[in-house]
């Protein structure tokens, strides 16, 4: 079998330039009060946050790229995701234009003629849409998280330039490159660029060329921006979460569920996800984000200023009245096992495979990030991310036994927010463990 080069799949199509509209030094004001917006990954977790807070803090129409039937269902799958996660409100219709699409696709699927018109009325593009799964190969995600960055790119490039904002993940940096013993002590800044040198998994490695391309077209004249977020879970005054999934969570239920926690000796980074949309809009409406004169790499960290160690969050969940027993790692791993098949638990179970194998994953040793370019940019701001503490967990504690994850224990958090629908899984998430592998 061929090995992969990704430094052979960063190759920018030759064609895509950015030099011949835009004059040496230009900037454009429509960067920063932008008229109409592209959208991609809007039927997502993150996606969803980033059009309300594009919607409140514009007043740009969004165009929404959305795999669909027609313009009707596209409009319906949008709103369904905005309900999911209590955010839609009828004044966004008109606000919100459906473009029937699939990134996966040449041209996102359009014609020649509604891929040019389409290029004609964007003047900013927020890149987030992608296929994010830890477990599928390069060559799987490809098409929907390589490809579709390219063809973001050609919208980009004319018939006037438009800057692109790329939500990216700071698994880039997340290989055994970073681990050694001269750079696990080095914080990784914001201005460092990651390499592709030992980097596994589809997922971090289809995201590392996609970044390649970005910066590829940054040299060629295109504005552009890289945001690279952390573990992102749930809001911080709903708790409602895109990922259920998540390898933290499934540690945190696990646990729960067992009455025992395994005695890992560890520091987790977690960002709740309005935190992250608030963030990104508001620094991609900066002028030092975009810096297009510049060939300096533009790249923000979103991650946790306050990260929390494994027993000290353990503890504040014990807070709220979960009896947990401190057990051996391996231990905690054939224990679980065997009470998943004494109750016929077949999640529990798949969760005890998952953890024997991602122990690695999960509870290794991760690189330090430097984070000051953000706290610079977000200085002057209310934006700030919450310190993962009592009252955050008692938010995510109360809506994980809100929809029935979790039992409630004889110290249940306070509830806070009023859940009286049935939540369902989200209609477009593809996401398992985004973050936390090594």
């Amino acid at each position: 079998m061929k090995s992969l080069d990704l430094l052979a799949e960063a190759r920018l199509d030759p064609d895509i330039k950015f030099d011949h509209s835009l004059p040496k030094n230009a900037f454009s004001e429509s960067w920063l009060q932008p008229q109409s917006i592209l959208l991609t990954g809007v039927t997502g977790f993150v996606g969803a946050h980033l059009l309300v807070e594009l919607i409140q803090k514009t007043k740009a129409t969004i165009y929404c790229l959305v795999r669909c039937d027609d313009f009707a269902a596209g409009t319906e799958r949008i709103k369904a995701n905005l309900e999911h996660y209590l955010l839609w409100q009828e004044a966004f219709t008109t606000r919100i234009i459906t473009i029937k699409g699939d990134l996966a696709k040449p041209h996102f699927d359009l014609s020649r003629e509604q891929f040019e018109e389409l290029s004609d009325r964007i003047d900013v593009i927020y890149h987030n849409g992608a296929w994010v799964n830890s477990f599928y190969p390069y060559a799987t995600l490809k098409a929907a998280n390589v490809l579709a960055t390219q063809e973001i790119l050609r919208l980009a490039s004319y018939p006037k330039v438009k800057p692109i904002h790329f939500i990216s993940t700071i698994g880039v940096f997340f290989s055994p490159y970073y681990f050694t013993d001269n750079l696990i002590d080095r914080a990784i800044k914001e201005t460092d660029l990651p390499t592709s040198e030992t980097l596994k998994g589809g997922y971090k490695q289809s995201k590392w060329v996609a970044e390649q391309l970005i910066l590829k077209a940054k040299e060629k004249g295109l504005p552009a921006c890289i945001y690279r977020p952390g573990r992102i879970m749930g809001h911080s005054k709903t708790g409602i979460a895109g990922n259920l999934k998540d390898i933290l969570y499934l540690a945190i239920k696990a646990c729960i569920a067992m009455g025992k926690f395994p005695d890992i000796d560890t520091t987790l980074n977690i960002v709740p996800i309005d935190y992250v949309s608030q963030a990104i809009v508001y620094l991609s409406q900066q002028k030092a984000s975009l810096a297009q004169q510049s060939q300096e790499h533009i790249s923000f960290h979103l991650l946790n200023p306050q990260p929390i160690p494994w027993k000290k969050l353990i503890q504040e969940i014990q807070g709220f009245g979960y009896n947990l027993e401190e057990t051996h790692y391996k231990t905690w791993v054939e224990e679980l096992k065997k009470y998943a098949k004494a109750r016929n638990d077949k999640e529990l179970y798949s969760i005890s495979r998952l953890f024997f194998n991602s122990q690695i994953k999960l509870f290794a040793r991760k690189p330090l990030f430097d984070i000051e370019r953000i706290r610079e940019g977000l200085a002057n701001t209310s934006i700030s991310c919450p310190t993962i503490d009592r009252k955050l967990l008692s938010v995510y504690l109360s809506y994980w036994q809100k929809i029935g994850e979790i039992p409630e224990s004889d110290r249940s958090p306070e509830p806070r927010q009023n859940f009286s629908r049935t939540f369902s899984s989200s209609p477009d998430i593809h996401t398992i463990d985004i973050h936390s592998e090594k």
